[in-house]
């Protein structure tokens, strides 16, 4: 047993949706005789390797045989938008070597981690979820790469060669990690389960894909090499076609996104218990606005926004507003209060969908126990950004086609 695991001890337009069962690790059976697929498996093996040896190596030069574990953070310990003199600061070029010292040997960085106060030492995880090294889960690896590259201008000369080389191995580690389909599973190298699904939650594409096309796109990226550049521009095309293809229609109609979709059929599957497969409010707000900042979209999106943008118009809720206390969660009507959203709709009558921490589906909110009212988002309000958008995205369109007469 590798000393690693030891450590968890301490394609049709759109997606037909079914009733899916927790996602197994049977769908790679069906991609023996796909060349590319198997290519990507064994990358996936051959990293979770060497990440694993890395380790390995380490202890074997230790007294010790199980890793230990870093400091455990929220989120990752540094400040994701600081100012400039910030960024001049001895501060930041402390913090970068610690990030850097994070990267795993594969090229990602973990979750839940404090990258800040101490570089990582010899023995130690990479982060302190052993299922989540490394991962795209919680903002993880793209805040890293994003962090870096803002840092990068500010570092002084002696510092900038191993920044870059640590950028451009995240960013080959992003495009080893997309399916060959376009979409991205929730950690990479591939862990099984649910964590395999093409995932939309907590906003993994889209933030991988907008990564993608700044890489290919903004000057800050300009280091990086041409023909890496240009290879994250066609995969963020692949990403998007994906997600045109993984929209859900039911009954006919276009609605919007799951929050976990089926890596080859596309359709919706469950993750955790308490999540089922059901459409999502706000990572489908997120994909939505996506497709809103493509500069020629082509009739596919348009229809795809389209579609997505009369779903929320007819699933807000207006003049509500939601109140938590120690005794749960209760519902009150405000005037002009901010418009709300369910984070899940069920598959069939596209109704807000409750389910407890046990998997059992409840008619209300206030049907949950309170540990579950208070501790998960029920109700949000992130597809209002694309209500507000909408005008100025139609008015877009208008000027291009008055340009093109």
């Amino acid at each position: 047993m590798f000393r690693l695991h030891m450590a968890v001890v301490a394609l049709s337009l759109v997606a037909e949706v079914f009733a899916a069962e927790p996602l197994s690790n049977s769908w790679r059976e069906q991609l023996t005789a796909e060349p590319e697929w198997q290519q990507y498996f064994s990358r996936s093996k051959q990293l979770q390797l060497l990440d694993q040896q890395q380790l390995d190596h380490e202890l074997s030069q230790l007294p010790q045989t199980v890793p230990t574990l870093p400091i455990r953070h929220l989120k990752f310990g540094f400040p994701t938008e600081p100012d400039e003199a910030f960024w001049l600061s001895e501060e930041a070029r402390r913090i970068a070597k610690v990030i850097v010292s994070f990267q795993t040997p594969s090229g990602g960085w973990s979750k839940r981690t404090d990258m800040a106060t101490q570089a990582r030492q010899p023995g130690q995880l990479y982060g302190t979820e052993a299922n989540y090294i490394p991962t795209f889960d919680n903002e993880a690896t793209s805040t890293q790469i994003l962090w870096l590259a803002a840092f990068l201008p500010y570092a002084p000369e002696q510092m900038r060669p191993e920044l870059q080389q640590a950028i451009e191995g995240a960013i080959r580690f992003v495009l080893r990690a997309q399916y060959p389909n376009g979409g991205f599973a929730q950690t990479y190298p591939l862990r099984g389960g649910y964590h395999d699904a093409i995932t939309l939650n907590d906003h993994v594409m889209t933030e991988l894909l907008s990564l993608l096309n700044k890489v290919a796109t903004e000057p800050q990226f300009a280091f990086v090499q041409a023909g890496l550049r240009h290879q994250a521009k066609r995969q963020f095309e692949l990403g998007i076609a994906l997600l045109l293809k993984a929209q859900i229609r039911l009954n006919g109609t276009l609605t919007v996104w799951a929050a976990q979709h089926h890596p080859l059929t596309l359709d919706a599957v469950q993750a955790r218990a308490y999540e089922l497969p059901a459409l999502v409010s706000s990572e489908s707000a997120e994909v939505t606005l996506l497709l809103m900042q493509l500069p020629e979209p082509s009739t596919a999106v348009i229809q795809s926004v389209e579609a997505a943008v009369a779903w929320f118009r007819q699933k807000q809720i207006n003049n509500t507003e939601m109140q938590r206390s120690d005794k749960g969660v209760r519902f009150v009507q405000k005037a002009g209060a901010q418009a709300l959203w369910a984070r899940f709709y069920d598959l069939d009558k596209q109704q807000p969908l409750f389910v407890d921490r046990d998997g059992t589906v409840v008619s209300s909110m206030a049907e949950l126990s309170i540990e579950r009212q208070q501790g998960y988002g029920w109700y949000q309000s992130h597809a209002e950004a694309v209500l507000k958008a909408y005008p100025g995205w139609k008015a877009m369109l208008a000027r291009d086609k008055d340009a093109h007469l």
